[in-house]
């Protein structure tokens, strides 16, 4: 068993023929997969070592299933850094001071949320664009010559899509929680069915050629 910050997590090892640690929370379970001879005191040293992570994790997932919404006082991440949220009602307006989310709007709790979000949705944006221009090169040596336009709204069901007829990338305002290899693993992905339309070996081939780490954001993305 494992306590922090007064919620206690059951803990489960399992021993596999593996070369390394994986560890995956499902709600106050905390699953562990280790090499067959590795002992309990390096396997619970990890652990220890990952209890923020742990309780990061565990926020998030708490907060997707209470559909995203935040109650005044409420943790809410933006690029993986925490932010107390601070519920007022009056005006509509987003302010950011320090490590607190000042956000005014009136009664409704769902549509404050939303409101929070479309003002994030900018430094979204402009961190996407930043990966845009990172990885266009890429594109441009496949032949594809178009800039694609991004656009930012609330997607409960994807991280990103793809509109090659368009020429339009579309992104999750949810993204703003992770860290930004995340973000980035997601253009990258959404550029890459400008080549590749299919999730087929070679669109991954693709993908790992101008991100070698993708799984690692990936694997973050499914937490």
């Amino acid at each position: 068993m494992l306590e922090i910050k007064g919620i206690r997590f059951e803990v489960e090892i399992t021993h596999k023929r593996i070369r390394n640690l994986y560890m995956r929370l499902k709600e106050e379970k905390l699953v562990v997969s280790a090499p067959l001879r590795m002992p309990d005191h390096e396997i619970y040293r990890f652990i220890e070592s990952k209890r923020n992570w742990i309780y990061r994790s565990y926020l998030k997932q708490t907060e997707k299933r209470n559909g995203n919404l935040y109650s005044s006082g409420d943790i809410f991440y933006i690029f993986d850094r925490p932010y107390r949220l601070i519920r007022t009602i009056g005006k509509k307006s987003v302010n950011i001071h320090g490590d607190s989310i000042y956000l005014s709007y009136g009664e409704g709790d769902e549509d404050a949320i939303r409101y929070l979000y479309k003002c994030l949705d900018r430094y979204l944006l402009e961190k996407a664009e930043y990966c845009l221009d990172k990885h266009l090169s890429f594109l441009r040596d496949y032949g594809y010559t178009l800039r694609p336009v991004l656009k930012c709204r609330i997607m409960k069901s994807k991280w990103g899509v793809c509109y090659t007829r368009k020429n339009t990338i579309g992104i999750s305002s949810y993204l703003i929680h992770y860290p930004l290899e995340c973000l980035e693993y997601i253009m990258v992905h959404e550029m890459t069915h400008f080549i590749v339309p299919n999730h087929s070996k070679r669109f991954y081939e693709v993908v790992s050629n101008n991100m070698p780490d993708y799984k690692e954001a990936a694997d973050r993305l499914k937490q």
